[in-house]
């Protein structure tokens, strides 16, 4: 039998399956996905491939479902739409803008689907604004049983399994969104010393929109993310203001001082892999002390680590595997550099904030094991009874999220 390789974004994980389909829509995406029900094959979707952690993995059918894009349904009134679960976020912005909608929040890279994203819990940065998991009204999804269901409001605690889930309750064909009015954004993007950062930290939260800033522990640390020239200690810091709207298709500004409509002004992350990150979430009240806990682990024990330390924020949701669940958030990530050792470095940075009840972005590296995942998450066990429900044949674990979910 002929295999078919798979490959991620950042080319650290990869494996063999029996096979990669692509349907061409929901009718054949929903045909695949029963059939290897009844023959009890293992099933993952494959997303974008920008997760640096093994969730894709399977051994049987891998599914590309990218055909399944755009938008299907739009509510001006309710402000929420109705999108395929293979639409690139980078593919939503402008069909929603045209309809009156922007999605609250995004993060610095918009290559991902909205399906992979929101299982992951994929954020951006804001203390007003939740992950765009936290933004999901509905799922169409197809469970382990190979039925076609629809998880809304009118089921609450499964929604709330749902939003955040790796792909262990089935499939996503379908994502209903919480959407708010369009809005523009003006970049104000600067470079200040750490210690300027420090002093300006709470206004600059209160100011801004968004607030989020890379600490250069290195002369070289800047070049990882392509940032441009940044002293060691010192930070660039991102800053994004609510402004009157753009007219379309008229960008005002270069790099760091663009002035646009918000889908086109979030996105500015290198899309080069150059790197493999690790990102954890302590609570928002602890950030402080996180940041400075990791200064100094960097800066004495591993000083050849030119990694930046990015930091932002997130509101609480109610997501059972959020990492948001029941607390405002700060985001603490660092990364590796591909062909360095750097496991000892990522490891030492999860050993000091394991300290600080962090929690992981599935889709990032990190190093949990079901006894940590179980302590951090209120809602696991229930989460576990919800997913050997949905999927009472585990075919929708691999490798990776068997150990921690079965």
């Amino acid at each position: 039998m002929t295999k078919h390789h798979w490959q991620n974004w950042g080319g650290n994980q990869a494996f063999d399956c029996d096979s990669l389909s692509r349907p061409d829509d929901e009718t054949a995406a929903i045909a695949l996905i029963q059939q290897a029900v009844a023959e009890k094959n293992s099933v993952r979707v494959a997303g974008s491939g920008h997760s640096f952690t093994p969730v894709v993995e399977t051994k049987n059918l891998l599914l590309d479902l990218s055909a399944l894009s755009g938008v299907i349904a739009c509510d001006s009134e309710k402000l929420q739409a109705l999108v395929r679960g293979g639409s690139t976020l980078a593919s939503l912005g402008a069909p929603l803008w045209q309809a009156g909608m922007s999605i609250a929040n995004q993060g610095d890279v918009d290559a991902q689907s909205i399906a992979g994203a929101i299982a992951t819990g994929t954020k951006g940065s804001g203390i007003h604004y939740g992950s765009i998991s936290s933004q999901v009204t509905s799922l169409r999804v197809v469970n382990g049983r190979g039925e076609v269901m629809d998880i809304d409001a009118s089921t609450p605690e499964l929604l709330r399994a749902a939003q955040v889930s790796l792909g262990m309750f089935g499939p996503v064909l379908r994502v209903g969104l919480q959407l708010i009015p369009t809005y523009s954004l003006r970049e104000e993007n600067i470079i200040l010393p750490m210690e300027e950062v420090w002093s300006q930290w709470d206004f600059l939260l209160r100011e801004y929109r968004h607030f989020s800033f890379w600490w250069m522990p290195g002369a070289h640390s800047a070049d990882l993310y392509q940032l441009g020239a940044v002293p060691a200690g010192h930070c660039f810091v991102k800053l994004l203001r609510e402004v009157p709207h753009a007219a379309p298709g008229t960008p005002v500004g270069e790099i760091n001082r663009r002035t646009d409509q918000a889908w086109r002004i979030y996105p500015d992350g290198t899309t080069e892999s150059k790197f493999h990150e690790l990102e954890y979430m302590v609570d928002a009240g602890d950030a402080r002390a996180a940041v400075q806990a990791l200064q100094q682990l960097m800066l004495t024990q591993f000083p050849d680590a030119q990694s930046p330390l990015q930091v932002r924020w997130q509101k609480a949701d109610q997501g059972f595997l959020s990492a948001q669940s029941g607390r405002d958030t700060t985001s603490l990530s660092v990364s590796g550099e591909i062909g360095k050792n750097y496991l000892p470095f990522l490891r030492a940075v999860d050993s000091t904030l394991a300290e600080f009840q962090a929690r992981p972005h599935w889709g990032k590296l990190h190093f949990l094991s079901r006894q940590r995942v179980a302590q951090l998450y209120p809602d696991f066990n229930r989460f576990v009874q919800l997913r050997r429900e949905m999927d009472p044949h585990n075919l929708f674990l691999n490798p990776h999220l068997a150990p921690l979910f079965s």
